[in-house]
């Protein structure tokens, strides 16, 4: 429940999250999992066996960490093998975040990189297989490749985002500190749109002895707030999150996951017992800055989700700074639901606070709470019955009471500096206007595959969200996503249309002579008889198109206005000979500069029979008053020759040097309608045509789309912010790019990732 007047300056809205986790690859499998109560920590054989030893034998995996689309990046095999699996990780994440936030586009906002990582040794296997081989490697090389200092501007190299990039380091608090400093960013105007997160991502399993005074588990099983807690399992993840300031986000329809309203973050300095230790004093300062930053009562928050590592000490520390923090605005107890990821995943080192900020947003987006595994008693150096807070044991449904869902985030970190978040659902997104009867969905990718899986993917998703708004999906496909040079679209008028169209394409099959940016030449055909198709669709729906017509139609008067007007829009009643030809050609006419208006500005123009009189006037770039003057003439007249070409200017040239097969070159026949398929490098536009019946289904729109879509599969650049001209849109979420990755690894991991599964074990 969102109460307008809620002052949300201040607010920034999470718009797309992306990561990798054990036991899941996306944000939608990684939910799953924490509904389904699964704990995705791996079992370690080997040191399962050596545990009696003093070895922890379990560690939460990813599957397959060492895979990597090179070819995508730019990178040659040696310098994906030398590049630390966490930086690989996180440039694909970043990619595929910008790609849920529908920002995929070539016109991309102002964009910020704040992330932490691991310091893993990586570095050090490169190093000393680049001795083995006997080619050292510069060292400068391997630094690069490698250090966390590195991270946040690599990706924004790689994917060319130009807003603040930089490394954020605090240990366990890294990846929610990267997101408060993106916050701050973004409130001062230093960029329109942050990444923000982190990654722990180890380049080979670690054999980790059980130290008494480390946090670690040594049955590695991670048991928060519970009596029998021994500490936590380490594991390795990829987070991020993209942000936008709340209003922006809002009025560029973006899809807003849920709404961060206030962060804060603080050191606990000289109060704690030594440098590892926790303070209560300092994780009670952050919270409750964070609360007055949020503008937001103790008693209106329903969950925290917490740092929660399963340790004696850390856990009744930091239970009681919350609680000293909840206590300055409430007195409540037990109302308040209190869990910790680390029982399910582990402990993801910097990631950590990135994996819970992710699992706060997504329990206020879908008001559940996922159950905090392995508590059977509370931890008797916790006393939960004077706080007010309560373990969630079981997945339960988050109930309100008709507020607003609020939440928290909570970490710590060794060093003292702590970080928590206030988050909480989204307010109602604003709404669409009506789209065409018909939609264009354009795809695309770097390879034949590749595309083959963007198809599929996009049909598995359709089919599994029927109810999508196609207009929504077509926006976010042609303004959220890169064009590459595989390229593939649709027509449909609905979402199962769309499926079926995806599915027995061919993706990649046309051969349009597709260049980079090829040469368009519109061909206007002679105006011939009855044609079908639905000029009063198109005028309804276009606001070109209907300014076109009717101008021209004014101008036409007293001679042959209301003839033409009848003709045009297929009206019942008497109409003149002359008004028949006249109104094709006012068609063709008004047809090109709705291309135009699209961004298909054609290099040269001609016409055949009096399809010359458009082409005239479109390459002398006349107004629709003008150019009514050449339509509506008799037939018998001749045509004045069009002004020499200006610089950009349609060049009018004869048919037979518009159909001369000049590489690169597309024809768009408009008002031709042929029944033998078009030869390469022609694109038929069947004329939105004229003298249709009433009633008739809109194929005028319809075509249009087709022939747009053909034109941008051969190469050539379509402005699809005109062809949604006075629409509001959102972007929504769709399949991101399917990555073609390979392993990468260098000998001395291979080794140490024999027994590394392909799927971690889940521990039900």
């Amino acid at each position: 429940m969102w109460t307008e007047d809620v002052d949300d300056s201040g607010f920034v809205a999470v718009t797309a999250m992306a990561g990798r986790w054990p036991g899941a690859s996306d944000v939608e499998t990684f939910w799953e999992n924490l509904c389904d109560g699964r704990e995705s920590v791996s079992v370690l054989p080997d040191q399962l066996a050596a545990a009696e030893d003093g070895y922890v034998p379990a560690y939460g995996l990813l599957s397959d960490p060492e895979f990597f689309d090179a070819d995508y990046f730019g990178y040659s095999p040696e310098d994906a093998l030398i590049m630390d699996p966490q930086h690989r990780l996180l440039l694909e994440c970043a990619h595929e975040a910008i790609e849920r936030a529908g920002y995929g586009g070539p016109e991309r906002l102002s964009t910020g990189v704040f992330v932490g990582g691991s310091v893993t040794d990586h570095g050090a296997l490169v190093r000393a297989w680049g001795h083995t081989r006997g080619v050292p490697l510069p060292d400068s090389r391997v630094q690069q490749a490698n250090d966390v200092d590195f991270l946040a501007t690599r990706i924004a190299y790689k994917l060319g985002l130009t807003g603040p990039a930089m490394a954020v380091q605090s240990a366990c608090s890294s990846s929610l500190v990267a997101v408060h400093v993106a916050i701050g960013s973004l409130l001062a105007g230093d960029c329109a749109m942050a990444v923000a997160g982190g990654a722990s991502v180890l380049a080979a399993i670690p054999t980790l002895r059980h130290d008494p005074d480390d946090i670690f588990a040594d049955d590695g099983r991670c048991r928060p707030f519970d009596a029998h807690g021994r500490g936590t399992v380490r594991a390795s993840a990829v987070g991020l999150v993209v942000l936008r300031p709340l209003a922006e986000a809002l009025d560029d329809g973006d899809h807003v996951h849920a709404v961060i309203r206030g962060t804060a973050v603080n050191n606990d300095g000289r109060r704690k017992m030594g440098f590892h230790a926790p303070s209560v004093a300092g994780a009670a300062g952050a919270v409750r800055a964070a609360q007055l930053v949020a503008g937001v009562g103790a008693d209106e928050i329903g969950y925290v989700e917490a740092h929660g590592t399963g340790t004696a000490l850390g856990d009744p520390v930091e239970v009681a700074g919350l609680t000293k923090a909840f206590r300055q605005s409430t007195d409540r107890t037990g109302y308040c639901r209190i869990g910790s990821v680390k029982a399910n995943i582990g402990h993801a080192d910097a990631a950590a606070g990135i994996v819970g900020l992710i699992k706060t947003v997504l329990c206020v987006e879908h008001g559940v709470l996922p159950a905090s595994l392995n508590f059977t008693e509370p931890n008797p150096a916790i006393d939960f019955a004077s706080s007010p807070f309560v373990v969630n044991d079981r997945t339960v449904s988050w109930e309100s009471g008709g507020r607003t869902r609020v939440g928290a985030t909570n970490v710590l970190a060794f060093g003292g500096t702590n970080a928590h978040a206030v988050v909480a659902e989204p307010p109602p997104a604003l709404p669409t206007s009506p789209g065409r009867p018909d939609h264009l969905l354009v795809i695309s990718a770097r390879t034949g595959p590749a595309l083959h899986n963007v198809a599929r993917r996009l049909a598995d998703h359709l089919e599994r969200c029927p109810d999508a708004d196609l207009a929504d999906v077509a926006w976010t496909l042609q303004t959220g996503r890169a064009t590459h040079s595989e390229r593939h679209f649709v027509v449909a008028a609905d979402v199962p249309e769309a499926v079926a169209a995806l599915r027995v394409s061919t993706p990649g099959g046309e051969d349009l002579g597709r260049t980079h940016q090829p040469r368009i030449v519109f061909l206007f055909a002679e105006p011939e008889g009855r044609r079908t198709g639905s000029v009063a669709a198109i005028h309804d729906t276009d606001e070109v198109f209907r300014a076109c017509l009717d101008e021209i139609a004014e101008a036409a008067y007293p001679n042959l206005g209301h003839d033409l007007r009848r003709a045009l829009l297929a009206a019942p009643g008497p109409q003149s000979a002359p008004a028949v030809p006249a109104a094709h050609l006012a068609v063709q006419y008004a047809t090109a500069r709705l291309l135009m208006s699209w961004g298909l500005r054609p290099d040269a123009v001609a016409g055949q029979g009096l399809g010359a009189r458009c082409a005239a006037a479109i390459a002398a770039e006349s107004s629709p008053a003008d150019a009514a003057r050449l339509l509506v003439t008799h037939t018998e007249a001749g045509i004045q020759a069009a002004a020499p070409a200006r610089s950009g200017q349609p060049l009018l040239c004869d048919v037979s040097a518009a159909l001369d097969g000049a590489p690169g070159q597309i024809v768009v026949h408009i008002g031709a309608e042929r029944s033998a398929a078009p030869a390469t490098g022609v694109v038929e536009l069947v004329s939105v045509d004229v003298l249709d019946e009433p009633g008739r289904s809109p194929t005028g729109v319809r075509t249009a789309l087709a022939a747009v879509g053909r034109l941008w599969a051969a190469g050539a650049t379509v402005d699809f912010a005109a062809l949604h001209a006075g629409e509001r849109r959102r972007r929504v979420r769709l399949p991101t790019y399917p990555f073609e990755r390979r392993p990468y690894l260098v000998p001395h991991q291979v080794s140490a990732l024999v027994h590394h599964p392909a799927s971690p074990a889940h521990r039900e």
